[in-house]
């Protein structure tokens, strides 16, 4: 049974129809990511879920007895309450039924239980099991450590931390609610890549379902199994991951596009021949019978509908001068204030290289940055700038002098360009018509970003340093920003916790660990990778138990039972005629597929039924050659 059903839920502001006819279902064991540009109804959809928020029409259906939470906005406490009192909320059951066990238990040892208090205290006794009441010390521990939550943080008032550390913190009580349903509005925010990793491998084990909205690419590719698109007040269901989505979304755009072409062809055909007939059925009721029967036809087509595409850049950073083949030098370089951050530094930047600057919260990450900036002194050591170096800086927080100027009246101060020159640029970036003339100080901080990025395009710059650039941006911005600066050839330093961004962008990783800084050449994927080798060879050396000969000897026996044999024809045979039914029903896919046109929602549906089969049948065809190699035996 679904943990949720919505069918043909309707949702108007006013009249603005915000979401239309939205139809899903979602079970048990599903992790389902939900993207679309900002305002689209993603949250709207999950405080109507959560009962926060009314609707028009349609129906929304929850499971009977379902548990289900929602991380959305940072709850608000009294400045006494401590971290420890906020996470431990998550267990308030428990906790009543431990204290109602004590009182029973003092009862008890009194000797003034009545039976029925007996009979109580053991049904209770079951109930706090069940609920994991004996571990849940060892849940709370795990939570705090794989979210970074010290010991010494939990007695702090939650009211006195960052947004960061609430929003981790916020997050871990959601999850130690052990709910059947999570709702998780951008959970990786404010996390580090620590964190996220740790959150990423919960998910994957959690037995219930979850709604994720996240514009955190790399995380949706690691956890999502389907993808819910909200565009334009509709749903459409898309399965895999993000970069599957990615995929299929052009994939489907180019199949619509072709289509309608088609249409529009076949439209203007039979439009010709409608107005030549009528012209020929002057005084020829028959033939103008007709003529009128076609245009009807032509009237009741339906027009192909197809996808909106976004508008990219196309903007180029203007030319400047090279750099030095050495950008940087360090000799000994230690950032830090009162105390260094890592250990002394050694090492030579070369043009052309893309550093990701990568770390837990708290590392030093941005006062490295600050300190090759020039705008803090180093700690310890010496930094010596190559030669022709001229720098941009795009900060975490993007700032302006003077916030209260409209953004063409920026554009012309901060650039040399004439206004015609100033619009055109903004234009690329998505300032377009009435827009230029709003005020600097109202923009959000994407908007910011990407007029920051747009003066940096006309200035001439050869070393590009970038501090979480793509924090809080929503993904059309990301790719926005990212198109921007795709093109600059030059040397790049970035600080950022967005592994999509990393992964393509740099050709270096900078990596604090335990008070150093690793130093490794490549990019993102190929850093983990390099990490992974690492743990496993750490691994091999540690050495491994040996089995009792007893049992090697009981195992080899069970290998060789007598059944065997029986029991793996009867398999053979069942695998055989599983194959047999799953190759038929790809056949039968093919045809549907086909059929199914311009129909997108239908054709994302069956190339999820179809992946699935082929997933199972690559499967089953493993099993089958692992049965025949053991009837050879």
């Amino acid at each position: 049974m679904a943990e949720i059903t919505v069918n043909q839920l309707n949702k108007y502001y006013s009249d603005f129809h915000l979401l239309e006819d939205i139809s899903f279902e979602l079970y048990s064991g599903q992790r389902v990511g939900i993207v679309g540009p900002n305002g689209c109804g993603k949250t709207t959809l999950f405080n109507i879920l959560m009962g926060k928020e009314g609707y028009d029409t349609g129906e929304v259906n929850i499971r009977d007895g379902a548990r289900i939470a929602l991380l959305d906005q940072l709850p608000e406490y009294s400045p006494e309450v401590t971290v420890r009192q906020v996470l431990m909320q998550a267990f308030e059951d428990i906790l009543n039924m431990g204290e109602k066990l004590q009182q029973l238990e003092g009862r008890m040892a009194e000797g003034t239980a009545t039976p029925q208090e007996l009979d109580q205290y053991a049904r209770l006794q079951t109930a706090f099991e069940t609920a994991g009441g004996y571990e849940l010390e060892v849940k709370y521990n795990r939570m705090t450590n794989g979210l970074d939550i010290p010991p010494e943080m939990q007695e702090r008032s939650f009211m006195s931390l960052s947004g960061g550390e609430k929003t981790r913190v916020n997050l871990a009580r959601v999850i130690l609610m052990e709910t059947d349903i999570l709702l998780l509005d951008e959970p990786t925010n404010h996390l580090d890549l620590h964190s996220i990793e740790w959150l990423e491998e919960y998910l994957n084990s959690f037995k219930g379902a979850v709604l994720i909205i996240s514009h955190d690419r790399y995380f949706l590719d690691r956890v999502a199994q389907k993808i819910f698109e909200i565009q334009e007040g509709k749903l459409t269901v898309y399965p895999g991951n993000y970069s599957y989505y990615v995929d299929k979304k052009q994939e489907l755009m180019e199949q619509l596009e072709a289509a309608k072409r088609r249409q529009d062809k076949e439209i203007a055909r039979l439009s010709f021949t409608v107005e030549r007939m009528k012209g020929w059925g002057m005084g020829n009721a028959k033939l103008m019978k007709r003529a009128f029967a076609m245009e009807r036809r032509l009237q009741r087509i339906e027009r192909v509908k197809t996808i909106r595409q976004e508008h990219k850049m196309k903007n180029r950073f203007k030319e400047a001068g090279r750099s030095g083949d050495e950008v940087y030098q360090l000799s000994g370089l230690q950032a830090g204030y009162d105390h260094p951050f890592h250990q002394p530094l050694d090492k030579i930047i070369l043009r052309g290289e893309r550093v990701a600057v990568i770390g837990d919260n708290g590392c030093g990450k941005t006062t490295l940055v600050s300190t090759l900036l020039g705008k803090l002194p180093p700690f310890a050591g010496r930094i010596y700038e190559g030669a022709g170096l001229r720098v941009g800086y795009l900060p975490q927080v993007v700032e302006f002098a003077h916030p209260e100027r409209n953004i063409l009246d920026t554009m012309l101060y901060e650039t040399n360009l004439d206004v015609q020159d100033s619009r055109d640029r903004l234009a690329t970036y998505g300032f377009q018509g009435e827009t230029v003339f709003r005020e600097v100080s109202v923009l959000s901080g994407g908007e910011k970003a990407r007029l920051k990025l747009c003066i940096f395009m006309n200035s001439e710059i050869n070393t590009l340093f970038l501090d979480e650039p793509t924090n809080h941006l929503d993904i059309l911005t990301k790719e926005w920003i990212e198109d921007a600066i795709d093109d600059f050839s030059e040397t790049m330093i970035f600080v950022s916790h967005d592994r999509y961004f990393i992964n393509r962008f740099a050709t270096r990783i900078w990596a604090f660990e335990n008070g150093e800084i690793q130093d490794y050449i490549g990019t993102y994927e190929e850093y983990q990778q390099a990490k992974k080798r690492q743990q496993a060879q750490m691994q091999s050396m540690i050495p491994e138990k040996t089995e009792k000969p007893e049992k090697a000897e009981k195992k080899e026996k069970s290998r060789s039972g007598g059944k065997e044999t029986r029991e793996s024809r009867k398999m053979r045979r069942e695998v055989e005629k599983r194959i047999g039914a799953l190759e038929k029903r790809l056949e039968e896919l093919e045809g549907e597929m086909e059929e199914c046109g311009s129909d997108h929602v239908r054709l994302a549906v069956l190339y999820e039924e179809k992946e699935e089969a082929e997933n199972e049948l690559l499967e089953l065809y493993e099993k089958q050659e692992e049965l025949a190699l053991l009837a050879e035996e």
